[in-house]
């Protein structure tokens, strides 16, 4: 073979790789292809999802075959996580998809709540966080019903101790778990899963005030990765949310004692004007702080009408400060609820200078003191509130 003959062949060779780069990237650099088979779910509609932001997004929806099978290409020119499900709104697959991949998923349950993939890592580390969450939560769920065939037991207490006790093995170990995931996997966004998943709606795994160097860590090893990804973006948003309110913790860190004097600081009432205890010729002062949504506050509130009603003959101001609300919105409830007592407001629970200086971080809350500002007593409610009052003002 002359020079001539090797030359061609060489860039013969060099043009179809060529090719192959050039139409092989465009194709598959900028989506996923994702087929699979639920069993049980002949010819009916799976709805595809994206998180985008905060929130979830539908992209497309395929019909399954008559033996359940489907095939679809996804847009994805970044690491995103997709979901899967039978209708829009529950959707138990998710998936940490990588630009480029070529994924199966495979169920034989009828409502997908347990699934197999195949061909992505990310979505494989997926898999076994929900899977081991879905496990503990399950063992809890357990040793509850445990307890409540167990309440007319006269061995309840001990029971109880025992069945606490090993919640609390269980909630240790998945924790453990937990942070031993997200220390493994410190450059996948299925730390951020990890980072932000809960037993339920009140209790996460992970804290926040107890784990910030752990989701501060992940925040900058993600960023330094995927700059421009926009879930590593809106995670890195939320993180600097959560430092506002660690800082704002802080701040509040510990309400002040019976004992302290409170600061003499201006409540702003739904009537336009700045109250200060300072002008309360009053004996003894009760500011309660709560909020809408506190069902403990609203629990509260209606046994404090019959202690004020007890109590102002007396000598008892009630100072009641609504946090996160405005002034309109709180003239009405006021009006609605015949609330008599001083109505204050605080609009940004979270940039509250009132809130700061007086150390509330949580509700409900409240001081008891007296017209000079000296604290009595603090955080009670109730029939506790109702005998601390017998003893402050004796008939």
């Amino acid at each position: 073979m002359n020079d001539f003959q090797i030359l061609k062949k060489t860039l013969i060779t060099l043009s179809v790789l060529f090719s192959l780069m050039i139409h092989g990237c465009v194709y598959r650099i900028d989506r996923v292809d994702i087929e699979g088979k639920f069993q049980g779910n002949p010819k009916s509609y799976i709805y595809i999802s994206k998180f985008e932001g905060d929130g979830l997004s539908l992209i497309d929806s395929i019909k399954t075959s008559s033996k359940g099978y489907f095939k679809i290409k996804v847009k994805a020119d970044e690491p995103s996580f997709i979901i899967i499900g039978l209708n829009r709104f529950e959707s138990p697959i998710t998936l940490l998809i990588q630009p480029g991949e070529d994924l199966r998923v495979e169920s034989d349950n009828s409502n997908l709540s347990d699934y197999k993939v195949f061909g992505s890592n990310g979505s494989a580390l997926v898999l076994g966080l929900n899977l081991k969450l879905k496990t503990t939560k399950r063992q809890i769920d357990s040793l509850k019903q445990v307890y409540n065939s167990n309440l007319e037991s006269l061995k309840i207490d001990s029971i109880k101790d025992v069945l606490d006790s090993t919640s609390n093995i269980l909630l240790v170990n998945h924790r453990n778990y937990t942070y031993g995931f997200i220390k493994d996997n410190t450059f996948s966004l299925a730390s951020i899963l990890a980072l932000f998943q809960s037993y339920d709606s009140l209790h996460p795994v992970l804290d926040y005030m107890k784990d910030r160097n752990l989701f501060r860590l992940i925040d900058s090893t993600l960023l330094s990765v995927y700059s421009s990804n926009s879930l590593v973006l809106s995670y890195h948003l939320k993180i600097q949310r959560l430092d506002s309110l660690y800082e704002q913790s802080r701040k509040r860190d510990l309400m002040y004692k019976t004992g302290d004097v409170l600061p003499n600081v201006g409540y702003p009432l739904v009537t336009g004007e700045d109250l200060f205890i300072s002008s309360l010729w009053f004996r003894y002062i009760l500011i309660d702080f709560q909020g809408s949504w506190c069902e403990l506050c609203k629990k509260n509130n209606s046994q404090l009408r019959e202690i004020y009603k007890e109590f102002s003959p007396k000598g008892l101001v009630v100072i009641q400060v609504a946090l996160g609300t405005n002034p309109d919105s709180l003239r009405v409830k006021v009006l609605k609820d015949s609330l008599i007592w001083y109505n204050a407001y605080v609009p940004d629970i979270y940039s509250s200078k009132l809130l700061d200086t007086l150390k509330i971080s949580s509700i409900p809350s409240s001081y008891i003191t007296d017209r000079w500002g000296v604290i009595k007593a603090t955080n009670l409610s109730g029939n506790k509130l109702r005998l601390k009052l017998s003893e402050l003002l004796p008939k």
